[in-house]
């Protein structure tokens, strides 16, 4: 009779893991234009109309429950719909490259309002690289042949400074505590000023410089700051959990744990076998949960944990909200991600408002988040414009870097949200 309990436990459990490969039958593979560069934001649909993944920064896509003989869908506003039939060699595997061709009219007509998208900043013997916000205007990169020039601009777009750079610095970053960095392949420059009684700035210049690996070892950790505490955020168990840890200015004490956040579902895949760790990191996405610092307060927005949580200066929580924009509902009731969500957040700290990304077929779409609530609303779409880049908002204005259509230069492009 135990034999038999045996034979049948044993049964039952081939069963279940037959049910469950056939559940996890994977395939993965990469989007790519014409000159094998990859596209980002193209939307996978299966059985033609069920959206099952969308391409990230390098083009690949996932689809979990795969079977041979469906029929993919692959579709953006700037190339040509593409179709494949999944075969039995794509199961399980990570090879697998469509290609799309770009469409004769490779960008929309953008519809002319008094909102429309315009370019803010653009010099014809210029493009612009990279750039940066500030409450006391804009800093820019911009290059021209054998050099670069830094410019510190109004938001009425006036030149208040200007500065010769080389040409090797390619980016422009602002660090948690509002510092104004240069930086190149080998090292970042902090961009100050003379200042005179009556606050005036003069001479903008490089005031101090390091490597470029002891800025990051020294600032890529600090993601928020108040006038009381330092805030550093830490990975474990694989990208599974994400610590939030203050720091007290001028104390000397170990770290305080302010916000921990964990995917116990993605935590749970992971398994001790044969001694080692059984885990599969291209399945795993690392937990979402920016962090700001607004008036002196700090917003963590825990996605998995479907909540927007509230600290003071110092530290101490003082209400959470909701959080639901990023799911939906699905036909068996069941909350589940939306795939359209770009897992991308703005924010706007002269308003202290918070936006986010959905894409369909390539088309951006800007929705403002209700921090009461949790719920976002659109309020404006970039159809005209799918490849925009370095999106950032101040004041109530998007601003973007986008191809101005000449000699491949890139202008800085704002727009008035409503």
């Amino acid at each position: 009779m135990k034999m038999n309990n045996a034979f049948t436990l044993f049964a039952f459990l081939l069963l279940a893991a037959n049910i469950y490969a056939q559940e996890r039958q994977i395939i993965q593979g990469c989007c790519k234009d014409e000159n094998d560069k990859a596209i980002e934001n193209v939307s996978v649909y299966v059985h033609d109309s069920l959206l099952v993944s969308i391409t990230d920064a390098q083009g690949r896509f996932t689809y979990g429950h795969a079977k041979e003989g469906e029929k993919l869908r692959f579709a953006h506003m700037v190339f040509e719909q593409a179709y494949y039939t999944i075969k039995e060699k794509d199961i399980n595997g990570k090879n697998l490259t469509v290609k799309m061709r770009t469409k004769s009219h490779e960008l929309l007509e953008v519809q002319v309002t008094a909102h429309a998208p315009h370019i803010a900043y653009d010099n014809p013997v210029m493009t612009v690289i990279d750039y940066t916000l500030r409450d006391d205007g804009i800093y820019l990169i911009a290059y021209r042949r054998r050099y670069s020039t830094l410019l510190h601009l109004s938001f009425d777009m006036d030149t208040l400074h200007e500065m010769k750079i080389s040409s090797r610095y390619k980016y422009i970053t602002k660090d948690a505590f509002g510092d104004i960095y240069a930086i190149n392949d080998y090292q970042a420059s902090l961009v100050g000023f003379m200042e005179l009684e009556n606050e005036k700035k003069l001479l903008m210049n490089f005031y101090h410089s390091m490597s470029r690996k002891e800025f990051y070892d020294k600032f890529a950790a600090i993601v928020a700051a108040s006038d009381s505490v330092f805030v550093t955020g830490q990975r474990h168990f694989f990208n599974t959990g994400l610590g939030y840890y203050r720091y007290h200015y001028g104390r000397d004490e170990e770290p305080k744990l302010l916000h921990y956040i964990e995917d116990d579902e993605a935590a749970g895949s992971i398994r001790w076998h044969n001694g080692h760790y059984e885990v599969q990191p291209e399945f795993i996405e690392p937990v979402y949960a920016p962090i700001y610092a607004i008036d002196n307060k700090f917003y963590i927005f825990a996605y998995i944990d479907n909540e927007t949580v509230v600290f003071d200066a110092a530290g101490n929580e003082l209400e959470r909200h909701p959080l639901t924009f990023h799911e939906y509902r699905n036909w068996n009731g069941k909350m589940e991600p939306d795939r359209r969500w770009k897992r991308k957040m703005l924010v706007d700290a002269a308003r202290k408002e918070f936006y986010t990304f959905f894409v369909t077929d390539g088309v951006y779409t800007l929705k403002r988040i209700d921090l009461e609530t949790g719920t976002a609303t659109s309020v404006m779409d970039l159809s005209g414009y799918p490849f925009a880049e370095n999106m950032r908002i101040h004041d109530g204005t998007l601003y973007f870097l986008y191809p101005t259509g000449f000699n491949h230069r890139k202008a800085l492009y704002r727009v008035r949200i409503e």
